[in-house]
């Protein structure tokens, strides 16, 4: 039987038909009077319990010493630690570093013996916890070889103890497979085969079978634990993560069932947790689907990613980290049902029972923004972290990113009611935003419906790299900006100052990434998937290896695809320039063709394999010219796409690297192939009728003096305004509605369903009035000497891939070279939701 479970529409839910996100333009990201933060997402937080302070991205955690010491696993940009906290008292005795971790954290039952799963170091690690002043030693690496046949490097995530403790599994992410340790000698005795990313080992009662969840198959594997063979797949949903089995059956209406257990699964790119009866033999049979959605008819997006049981066995708590919640579910009946929520810091990663009947939450993101008034220190070279460099530059997002230890008082009626109504008060979006009639004329006007349709028949959305408001626009005579800020002024980029005097200045527009493996997800998702999330700290960390999170790899889908497959199941016709794909090495180039692999393969037919993608080594002007070849072709014939995707990267820079272009020259080749595109669309048939939207991916933790996350951004079209300021907040997936509503798409996840629409700058009346390119106004090829300020510390960067590079050290670099002073301390944030 499959039970559809929704939290009823109580009095707290009347909260819901208020329009929660932010009404006017003073409104920024930063602390509200109320003590809650306002995100740039326009999303909130108010989160429960005293907050006990530890390092980068906790999580994970286990008790120890008896329940005297909570362990948490630190798995953030910064080097892997694992911190004690004192429960009682509250507070973090210590931490201790390991080379490498990642989710994995187990306790002997002793409670004095550690294992940390040893991420891209293939070792899991055995610490020893002293119980009587809570202080970590290090003890053997117990090294994780490579399987036969083994072509990925060894990741080891979640690890588990037989019930003997004589053996320990350890999930190895990308060879997907189970390593087996003999804990006497140390060396690895087998290697099982599981689904694609094993993500959460979990040993039964008893230890005769392994549950093992796949990431990227959406799957819980049944495992014998004498050999590794297979019992059973059982169907989850997608990214399967957390699992947590419930040592008794569910309570019966009917006939009693062959059930002795329960086994519940969360399933991030759903909104729903999974309950399943296991039998004495093993076999899994679906009970109930419990959905966690806070409103009826809510997109994705809540993303369920970690469980636990109270210690009473009658309560369910569900991490839902992109809706900052505890979704807290009585299993104690027939049918289950959500009994409330408890608001979180920042993206909450798990959740456990205290011994005082409270739950104890980490944040994995912390409680919000903050300014680093600190700065980087500019006078040196700055060595970061992950090459051995005694200090990180402080004001690095990655860095001051810092999560916590949540210890919220236990649940009565009294508390989780006002809990609930915060967590629904914390959310901007309700059901009447996609499903309710549109009150607003002016948005109303431009929104395709099926009575209306939109006057902006084509699309072009532009996604550049890297660069904060002041850095670009901070010189401009309007506008909240900061010149002193300013890198890339009138001068070197005057087609972006032109083309905001002429349409629209967006002075409080805000990126909702980190840095671009997150940025170009949410640019195209409206969400970055969990994935990218826990593993994008590791990859610019400089531990993980391989930069995977722009298409290609299994476990990094988001929930409701990208906005091209949006587009495609409405029948909206597509052309795609240079997002998600694989160049061909410039030197084996021949003919036009650029494009070795698209990594999307929806988007496969409707790629220009001539417009070639990222790649420093490659003018922006020349990707404006195949650009503009097939527009002005499509424009001849009456075929131009309605939804146009088109990547020009070259802001990014390389820095002062020796013998590169310099950094006034790439971005002067950017700004003059994005006002070739504006000329060429603006002079062509289609004009009238078309919309052009220009975000960078992310910020780059640039200097700004509003947040480091502000970004510029234009939409430029007959419709919009000309000459305005429009100073309310948007962000990201303002953009991705904006865009969806011309489109007539519904939205992808309840980021872009709650953002506000951008149609406030809007004209009913269309200015046909064409753009000219300005013509550079600086050399586009001269390039950085060998021995130039910075020359160093760029030249052992890795430029291959967008953000390869430490991104607050190549914006030290920038500034050094092109202002020849210190920088001023820019105000940063830790945000991305």
């Amino acid at each position: 039987m499959k039970i559809l479970l929704l939290l009823s529409l109580t009095s707290a839910g009347a909260l819901l038909l208020q329009d929660t996100r932010p009404k006017t333009a003073s409104e920024h990201v930063g602390k509200l009077p109320d003590g809650g933060f306002l995100l740039n997402s326009g999303w909130t937080i108010r989160p429960a319990g005293d907050q006990v302070p530890v390092s980068t991205f906790p999580m994970s955690m286990a008790f120890a010493s008896g329940g005297k010491h909570l362990l948490v696993l630190n798995a953030g940009y910064d080097p892997p630690t694992v911190s004690v906290i004192d429960v009682a008292a509250k507070r973090e005795l210590g931490r201790t570093s390991v080379p490498d971790g990642w989710l994995g954290l187990a306790v002997s039952k002793s409670g004095t013996t550690v294992y940390v799963g040893g991420g891209s170091r293939g070792t899991v690690y055995q610490l020893a916890l002293d119980p009587a002043t809570g202080s970590l030693s290090s003890g053997r690496e117990l090294a994780i070889s490579s399987s036969a046949g083994s072509k990925a490097a060894v990741f080891i995530g979640d690890v588990a103890l037989s019930p003997d403790e004589h053996l320990l599994y350890a999930a190895d992410l990308y060879n997907d497979n189970l390593a087996v340790v003999n804990l006497q000698s140390g060396e690895v005795i087998d290697h099982w085969k599981t689904g694609r990313r094993p993500y959460r080992i979990l040993v039964a009662p008893g230890g005769r079978r392994l549950f093992v969840s796949s990431w990227a198959d959406g799957t819980v594997r049944q495992l014998d634990a004498s050999n590794g063979n297979e019992f059973s797949v059982t169907r989850v949903g997608p990214h399967a993560t957390d699992m947590v089995l419930l040592n008794r059956p569910a309570p019966s209406e009917g006939a009693p069932s062959n059930n002795i257990a329960r086994l519940f699964v969360a399933a991030s790119n759903t909104n729903n947790v999974y309950s399943f009866g296991v039998t004495k033999e093993g076999v899994l049979s679906p009970l109930e689907t419990v959905n966690l959605s806070l409103t009826p008819m809510q997109p994705l997006g809540m993303t369920p990613s970690a469980l636990a049981l109270n210690r009473e066995g009658n309560l369910l708590y569900t991490v839902c980290s992109d809706a900052n919640a505890i979704a807290v579910a009585d299993v104690s009946q027939p049918v289950s049902r959500i009994a409330g929520f408890i608001p979180t810091g920042w993206y909450p990663t798990a959740v456990a029972p205290a011994n005082d009947g409270g739950t104890i939450v980490l944040n994995g993101k912390g409680l919000g923004s903050r300014a680093n008034p600190d700065g980087p220190v500019t006078t040196k070279p700055n060595q970061p972290l992950w090459q051995g460099g005694p200090v990180v530059s402080p004001g690095y997002v990655g860095h001051i990113q810092t999560g916590t230890v949540a210890f919220v008082p236990p649940l009565t009626d009294e508390n989780l009611r006002p809990y609930t109504a915060t967590v629904r008060r914390n959310s901007p979006y309700r059901d009447d935003l996609i499903f309710g009639p549109i009150d607003n004329e002016q948005t109303a006007f431009f929104a395709k419906t099926e009575d209306h349709a939109s006057p902006i028949q084509h699309v072009v959305y532009i996604i550049k790299e890297n660069r904060t408001y002041d850095q670009v626009l901070g010189d401009l005579e309007k506008g909240n900006g900061d010149k002193s800020l300013t890198l890339f002024g009138g001068n070197v980029m005057p087609n972006h100052h032109q083309l905001a005097r002429d349409f629209i200045v967006y002075d409080n527009f805000y990126e909702n990434a980190d840095v671009s493996a997150e940025g170009h997800n949410w640019a195209a998702a409206a969400i970055a998937p969990d994935y990218t999330v826990k593993l994008w700290p590791s990859e610019y960390g400089h531990r993980k290896k391989n930069y995977d999170f722009e298409g290609g790899e299994p476990a990094n889908t988001p929930p409701a695809g990208y906005i091209w497959n949006n587009a495609l199941q409405a029948g909206i016709s597509i052309r795609n320039y240079g997002e998600w794909t694989t160049n061909i090495p410039l030197k084996s180039v021949s003919g036009t063709r650029q494009i070795q692999q698209v990594r999307d393969r929806a988007l496969l037919p409707y790629t220009d394999m001539d417009y070639r993608g990222f790649d420093l080594e490659y003018p922006d002007v020349n990707r404006a010219k195949e650009f503009i070849r097939e527009w002005q072709e499509s424009d001849r014939q009456g075929k131009t796409a309605q939804l146009n995707i088109v990547r020009l990267g070259n802001d990014h820079t390389q820095g002062t690297k020796p013998g590169a272009l310099s950094p006034l020259s790439y971005e002067a080749d950017n700004d003059y192939a994005l006002g070739m595109i504006i000329e060429a669309i603006t002079h062509s048939k289609a004009w009238s009728s078309t919309a052009v939207f220009v975000i960078e991916d992310d910020a780059q933790n640039g200097p700004d003096h509003v947040d480091s996350h502000r970004a510029p951004a234009f939409i430029i079209s007959p419709f919009t305004q000309r000459g305005v300021v429009d100073s309310a907040m948007y962000n990201q997936t303002s953009v991705l509605r904006t865009m969806e509503m011309i489109l007539g798409l519904r939205p992808m996840t309840h980021f872009d369903a709650g953002s506000r629409p951008m149609f406030g700058s809007f004209s009913r009346t269309p200015n046909l009035k064409p753009y000219s390119a300005i013509s550079p106004r600086i050399s586009l090829t001269d390039r950085n000497p060998a021995n130039g300020s910075g020359a160093k510390e760029s030249a052992r960067m890795d430029f291959s891939e967008e953000d390869r590079i430490d991104d607050d050290e190549l914006n030290e670099v920038l500034w050094r070279a092109l202002k020849h002073s210190p920088a001023p301390a820019p105000v940063r944030s830790a945000f991305t939701r």
